[in-house]
């Protein structure tokens, strides 16, 4: 999924300035709420991390890092917070019950770019994409990304809201969709089913609940969990794996878990990159080395074979303009992997340090 970064993206809903800063369709959630915020100014201020050595960032590399950690925050903030050491639920923004889907018409060549008012917008590698919603729906909760099959996608499904915390939940499944590259239109009506998630996770009070997607080469990443209404009761967040080639081949597909994003993987600067070109992911993060720092670690996820390899060292990471790429190597080998989720708290607070 395309991301990018400052002025150059554009947020779907948001009410400061920062936050409309963030980048384009971060979460939009209350789970990073005011007090949160306080408390990770505080824990700036009180100096709890002077004993390491500052790591000054541009804004552009702030900025980024919100909207990626919000996009990881679809899942764990919006119905999560870091509590104690472990991750635990809140309420998701209400909505009201939604229509159901619009039936658009599509053009005579079924290339023209008319959106209706409401669609949720894409642009992927110069070409522009829409995706029909009923008003009522959510766009930020629509999401799409380009793979070498075509567009994978998954349209936001409509919501209740019983006017009480923690009690909105979705009344359909998630369901992942792909499409032409040369089609502007997502509809469902011209598009491969891939895969439905089930509505209800274990129970009739658990539902599933979908973040994000990434493409990479023939594959496409899915961010997922599961949360329970009216609890804090939540799953860790778990990053799947679909291959797209097996759904232009009409095979059956389902998600195959790669990693759990656990409160582990939250420490200092931690991170995940996406190298398209190689088709594989690379996750760097860090543990407390006893002595006032932090010990690097790389695991590089081959997502053909699920192959997992322990890289020594990321050699850095490279601002370009708005492009944020992480220049690692593999055998002596020398890789790039775009940025794509800022996971460590560090980010956070490098924000608030600059204010």
């Amino acid at each position: 999924m395309k991301r990018r970064t400052d002025e150059e993206n554009r947020v779907m809903i948001g009410q400061t300035d920062w936050y409309a800063r963030a980048g384009k369709r971060p979460f939009r959630e209350d789970g990073f709420t005011f007090e949160l915020m306080t408390q990770i100014e505080q824990a700036a201020t009180a100096g709890s991390m002077k004993t390491h050595k500052r790591f000054r960032v541009r804004k552009s590399f702030v900025f980024t890092g919100l909207a990626t950690l919000f996009l990881l925050g679809t899942l764990i903030w919006p119905f999560r917070e870091w509590r104690n050491g472990h991750l635990a639920s809140s309420p998701l923004t209400p909505f009201q019950a939604a229509a159901p889907m619009p039936t658009v018409t599509p053009t005579a060549t079924g290339k023209e770019y008319v959106p209706p008012i409401g669609s949720a917008e894409f642009e992927f590698s110069g070409m522009k994409y829409y995706m029909p919603l009923p008003l009522d729906r959510d766009k930020g909760r629509s999401y799409a990304a380009e793979t070498s099959a075509g567009i994978i996608w998954s349209p936001a499904p409509p919501m209740v809201n019983y006017l009480k915390p923690k009690y909105t939940h979705p009344t359909e499944p998630y369901s992942l969709y792909l499409s032409p590259k040369d089609q502007p239109e997502l509809s469902a009506t011209t598009a491969l089913r891939v895969y439905t998630y089930p509505l209800y996770a274990g129970g009739a009070q658990s539902y599933y609940n979908l973040g994000s997607i990434y493409g990479a080469g023939n594959y496409a990443l899915i961010i997922t969990n599961t949360f329970t209404i009216g609890t804090d009761k939540s799953t860790d967040t778990e990053l799947s794996v679909v291959d797209t080639k097996k759904v232009t081949a009409s095979k059956v597909v389902v998600p195959k878990k790669l990693l759990t994003l656990d409160y582990s993987l939250s420490l200092y600067r931690s991170y995940i990159a996406i190298d398209k070109r190689n088709e594989e992911l690379l996750l760097v993060y860090y543990t407390d080395d006893k002595k006032g720092g932090f010990d690097q670690h790389a695991k590089l996820y081959d997502l053909e074979s699920g192959h997992i390899q322990l890289l020594q060292s990321v050699i850095r990471i490279d601002i370009n303009g708005t492009a944020e790429t992480v220049i690692y190597r593999v055998k002596g080998e020398k890789r790039t992997a775009e940025m794509a989720l800022k996971i460590g708290r560090q980010w956070y607070l490098d924000y608030f340090e600059q204010q």
